[in-house]
């Protein structure tokens, strides 16, 4: 008799109980899973650069390592349209060359972006890194608006910076 006694006297220590959501049955075995996917790749944003003709280029011209910044568009604006500007800039560079002409969408700044093949400062010699590209920013913001003849000038300044010596 003592013996049951005894075994009505102990305890049963069960471990404390969970909120009933964290108890739900666990589901039978699945078959083995596959691995898991990659997440796709966030899709490149496409930025069109065209050259003072109108024509598309292709950005590995511009961009070491053909990086093209997401902020490019935000800080170069757009192709330059103006027929007068065009003009003054097809007489200091050559359109063959494919010097790229733009201008900021907010202010009068004009923005000449170089090929990697005629640039200065751009390249594996320079230590440049992935996205980089050689830019001159041109201002207009004191005198207002651009002026053919200062426009010519100032682009005849930025050309000591080209090596046109891969023609």
């Amino acid at each position: 008799m003592e013996e049951i006694k005894k075994v009505e006297d102990t305890k049963e220590v069960k471990p404390a109980a969970k909120p009933a959501a964290k108890q739900a049955a666990k589901p039978a075995a699945k078959p083995a899973a596959k691995p898991a996917a990659k997440p796709a790749a966030k899709p490149k944003k496409k930025v069109i650069l065209m050259n003072t003709s109108g024509k598309e280029v292709e950005s590995k011209d511009y961009f070491f390592g053909d990086v093209v910044l997401s902020s490019f568009e935000g800080t170069c604006g757009k192709p330059v349209d103006r027929e007068d500007l065009l003009e003054v800039f097809n007489k200091v560079f050559r359109p063959s060359d494919n010097i790229l002409f733009y201008r900021q969408l907010d202010k009068e700044v004009y923005i000449i972006i170089i090929p990697l093949k005629y640039a200065t400062s751009i390249g594996e010699h320079n230590n440049s890194i992935t996205g980089d590209f050689q830019k001159h920013a041109l201002s207009f913001l004191n005198e207002g608006q651009v002026n053919p003849d200062s426009l010519r000038k100032k682009l005849e300044r930025i050309n000591t910076f080209v090596d046109y010596t891969d023609r």
